[in-house]
């Protein structure tokens, strides 16, 4: 609690004390003055002195008087006459320019940055990304189907009706503007727009009927009984009985021809706020007026009539009252203490709800009288960054920077994982993300976090929530981007970053192969929703080098981004593209995390939702991902003003991407067809080109690309001392495709490993090898490739060749390339051999010691472990129901010593009730090394089957 901020009532409370002090001590000397009096009359008949008496009275009366307006003013400080919410409380934003009240309950509140709907515990924002025109709202009218309405400076008309939106411009519609002023909705459900300009327009049965005048600035909009429209412009005000129009102006009587407000009370007099005073018309005469008989100022420009024909006046410096015969204004005080609870004096917005309560809009929030808005508990949000990030490991220098913004501009509290790190396997990662949310909780006292996370960021999230580390503290997990499958689309880089990144667990981690283990050993808590949202930028203006590929965000997928399923998983997608920094893309399209489109339409809604429901409408995910068709990967070294050029062979005449990735530095490409024809930045002919510097990428898609050799031309342009590593290569539409691919995906240490590769096009005469190369374990050197040829097969185009020798448990990169005089080809792919570091203890004459039973509601599952070598380790463990129902799979951290001994893995009872499954439960446990990217050693398929538990069994 802020003891300054509460200091004038704590004053207020030892004055009060002290008051009540003096009155007991004088009640008390009254007393013995009567009581002794009194006895003196019994025994002396003397009296007790009239003016003692009085005396007391007076003093008496007086302190009671002190009391009670002490009492009073304490009450007026206490409870100020308006309450005020700004945008840290849901608002859009805090400048205020409509109000409406909807019959359901809702009010619409109306802003620079969009409208906010409040109802009960629910504060819902809608900006152009949600489907208004603009975001900046000039005024707000439900009519009486429900349908509401939303004039905006720039964006048309919107119409929100239900689940359907729908925008009335000058590109799809007659309407004469699209810079609207007011906005407002008939008897007869005919919609009258203002504007700026272009006169005043009216919507009937999708007509649009429009009427200009001699100064067409058009300022705001009300409705008499009859439904009959009155206009506030800059040049008067109008009014339409449905025959013919009629202007009004300082010659008839208006205080200014400058009109801001227009307001007709239930006695039919109207009401004009202007820049000279409010003026009423009672339909025969007019009345001004000004500061000198009570207004606030002489700047109108809202105005609102109750049913007691009280008239409220909305003015550049403060809220004005008039009852027909006396004054009452309403101001922030000069101190900025605002004893009334107003926002602001420079008010902007008046309306009144059916309660007849004011609702006051100002440059600086919302305040109302009479009624209070339930004001959302917010929770800290954590967000947990992508692969790479700025060494500083601060927030300001992440890409974070904007969204951080956003969030503390709206009142979130905002923590970032620092600590997260690629030099750290995703267990360690949980264990970071498990302490930072444990920091939040603490600074913040909140009970939970909501996490969004970015990229890489949704696995290493997913590593703390589905595992035993999990502290029950998250309450939504909103990941963009994440490859849930591994990263597919650019699987030739990422081997090239494998290769170029010996010291790193998380490269290996972002695998398919990888993945794969990954999803077997964990999946969505039950207990926790998981908003999926991918995007596929392929519709975004200027990314025409995406068009070719299947549906991505530019480097993740949407089906690996969507590839998980649960209880609580949602998965959406949206067009955004997998960047943060607006320069380097052409035509700054829209990202996860920059502009504030994504943040507005989905991220800031959801975590303000007390239900945490899902963030959109679910989409259907796309079709996994064939691997790709492409040539061997040329890799190559420039230093400063260097060029080389590299020759790349493509054998049929379809559609083509040349593709260059480097280290650092930059680089100017270049192509030059077998025809001579040149390709550069500036030329492009019949082909896309992309560059994006925040990915050190470069590339060109062509429709349709001559077959021969082509020639790749590559400077660097920086004057960087280091030498750049580059990466070429090229990715083809054909129907001659090599797949390789080892026999098995893990081995045991000292097995034999069978590399096969298939040619489509049966060829028998290729010659076709591959790299092996062990990917280490983040200490020992990697040590040289082994080349191996591959021989033909019996079946024409098929090759294989095997290996024995491999000693060093861990995983393998294979890199297989096949060529002949017309054609080459290259295929990547990950094995993993296991080390013999521990086991699962247990023979079938010794049996394994595994057991479960429940403890304190949840489930517990024992088993024995030889460990060879002391370390990291980790147990996967996978709960299904009796019909094969996964209830829950997770997985537990450990740090085991040498020797036989027993690790034991908790599965909550939360998690088996969120399922509702009764058993019994069959268990399959995984044993991981888990002291570089995490290996399997060994695994028990049916581990064992528990008692027939009932989900009741479970109970906290």
């Amino acid at each position: 609690m802020n003891a300054a901020k509460h200091a004038p009532t704590m004053h207020g409370t030892r004055l009060l004390a002290e008051l009540v002090g003096i009155i007991a001590s004088h009640f008390r000397f009254a007393w013995r003055v009567g009581v002794v009096g009194a006895l003196r009359h019994h025994q002396t008949e003397s009296r007790m002195p009239t003016k003692t008496i009085s005396q007391f009275l007076i003093c008496f009366l007086a302190l009671i008087f002190l009391l009670s307006a002490f009492i009073s003013s304490s009450a007026r400080a206490d409870n100020p006459a308006f309450q005020t919410y700004t945008q840290r409380d849901g608002l859009a934003a805090d400048y205020i320019t409509g109000i409406a009240f909807a019959s359901d309950g809702a009010v619409w509140v109306g802003t620079t940055r969009g409208a906010t709907r409040v109802q009960d515990k629910y504060w819902i924002t809608y900006t152009a990304a949600n489907g208004l025109g603009n975001a900046c709202v000039t005024g707000i009218a439900i009519a009486p189907d429900g349908k509401t309405y939303f004039a905006t400076n720039g964006g048309g008309l919107a119409l929100f009706d239900g689940a359907n939106r729908k925008t009335y411009t000058t590109a799809n519609s007659a309407i004469p503007s699209n810079y609207l002023t007011s906005v407002a909705v008939d008897k007869q459900g005919r919609v009258w727009v203002g504007t700026l300009g272009y006169g005043v327009a009216r919507l009937e049965n999708e007509q649009w009927a429009k009427y200009t005048f001699t100064g067409n600035y058009f300022n705001a909009l009300a409705l008499d009984a009859n439904g009959n429209p009155w206009f506030a412009t800059s040049d008067g005000a109008l009014f339409s009985d449905g025959k013919m129009w009629m202007r009004v102006t300082r010659a008839n009587g208006l205080a200014s021809n400058r009109v801001n407000a227009i307001a007709v009370a239930r006695d039919a007099r109207v009401w004009f706020g202007t820049d000279e005073g409010a003026t009423v018309f009672d339909g025969k005469t007019y009345r001004t007026y000004t500061k000198t008989d009570g207004l606030a100022d002489n700047i109108v420009r809202a105005i609102a009539v109750d049913a007691q024909n009280r008239v409220w006046f909305g003015t550049l410096r403060g809220l004005s009252m008039f009852d027909g015969g006396k004054w009452k204004t309403y101001t922030k005080s000069a101190d900025g203490t605002r004893a009334d609870g107003l926002a602001a004096d420079q008010i902007t917005a008046l309306a009144l709800d059916a309660r007849d309560n004011l609702w006051v809009g100002t440059t600086h929030g919302l305040s109302v009288m009479g009624a209070a808005l339930q004001r959302v508990t917010t929770l800290p949000v954590v967000l947990v960054h992508g692969w790479h990030t700025a060494d500083s490991d601060h927030i300001d220098d992440t890409e974070f920077h904007y969204l951080r913004r956003y969030l503390e501009r709206d009142g979130f509290q905002v923590f970032y994982a620092q600590g997260i790190s690629p030099y750290k396997t995703l267990f360690q990662n949980a264990e970071t993300l498990r302490d930072v949310i444990a920091d939040a909780k603490k600074k913040t006292g909140a009970p939970r976090v909501d996490i969004v996370a970015f990229s890489m960021g949704g696995l290493n999230t997913r590593a703390y929530l589905e595992s035993t580390l999990y502290q029950d503290d998250v309450r939504r997990a909103i990941i963009l981007g994440t490859p849930q499958a591994g990263v597919r689309l650019w699987y030739p880089f990422l081997t090239r970053e494998i290769e170029d990144r010996p010291t790193e667990p998380s490269v290996i981690e972002l695998t398919p192969e990888y993945a794969a283990l990954f999803n077997r050993t964990h999946a969505p808590r039950a207990t926790v929703p998981y908003d999926l949202l991918i995007g596929d930028a392929r519709t975004q203006t200027g990314l025409d080098f995406l068009k070719i590929f299947p549906p991505t965000d530019g480097l993740i997928d949407v089906w690996s981004a969507h590839a998980l399923t649960g209880l609580q998983v949602r998965r959406l997608t949206n067009a955004d593209v997998h960047a943060w920094d607006p320069e380097p893309i052409p035509l700054n399209p829209s990202s996860y995390l920059y502009p504030d489109q994504t943040y507005a339409r989905y991220i800031r809604n959801a975590l303000r939702d007390p239900d945490a429901r899902p963030i959109g409408f679910a989409t259907t995910s796309a079709e996994p991902l064939a691997p790709r068709n492409t040539t061997p990967l040329n890799v190559d070294t420039l230093r400063a003003n260097e060029t080389i050029t590299r020759a790349i062979t493509l054998d049929v005449n379809r559609a083509a991407r040349f593709f260059a990735r480097w280290d650092r530095g930059d680089i100017d490409l270049k192509l030059r067809a077998p025809d001579g024809s040149r390709y550069a930045p500036d030329s492009l002919r019949d082909a896309a080109y992309l560059k994006a510097d925040i990915g050190d990428f470069a590339g060109y898609s062509l429709t349709r690309a001559l077959t021969g050799t082509w020639s790749v031309v590559a400077t660097r342009l920086d004057k960087g001392a280091e030498p750049l590593l580059l990466t070429t290569y090229a990715d083809l539409d054909a129907d001659l495709k090599m797949d390789a691919s080892t026999d098995r995906a893990t081995y045991a240490l000292g097995s034999t490993v069978t590399i096969s590769a298939t040619l489509s096009n049966k060829a028998t005469t290729a010659e076709v090898r591959a790299k092996i190369l062990w990917l280490g374990d983040g200490a020992l050197p990697r040590g040289s490739s082994i080349d191996l040829p591959l021989r033909a097969g019996s079946e024409p185009g098929t090759y294989a060749a095997t290996l024995a020798d491999l000693t060093r448990g861990g995983y393998y990169l294979a890199r297989v390339t096949a060529r002949t005089t017309t054609f080459a080809r290259e295929s990547q792919t990950i094995f993993a051999v296991s080390p013999k570091t521990a086991a699962f203890t247990g023979a079938p004459s010794t049996p394994l010691r595994t057991s479960a039973r429940i403890e304190n509601g949840s489930l517990v599952i024992e088993t024995s472990v030889n460990v060879t070598r002391a370390g990291a380790f980790a147990v996967g463990a996978t709960l299904r129901g009796p019909q094969g129902q996964l209830i829950t799979s997770l997985t537990a951290p450990l740090t085991l010593k040498a020797g036989t001994q027993t690790a034991s893995i908790t599965i909550p009872g939360r998690d088996i009730r969120a399922r509702g499954i009764d058993g019994p439960y069959a268990v399959e446990l995984v044993l991981m090394d888990a002291s570089w990217a995490a290996i399997q050693v060994d695994g028990l398929p049916n581990a064992l089957t528990t008692d027939a538990y009932r989900v009741s069994d479970f109970a906290e």
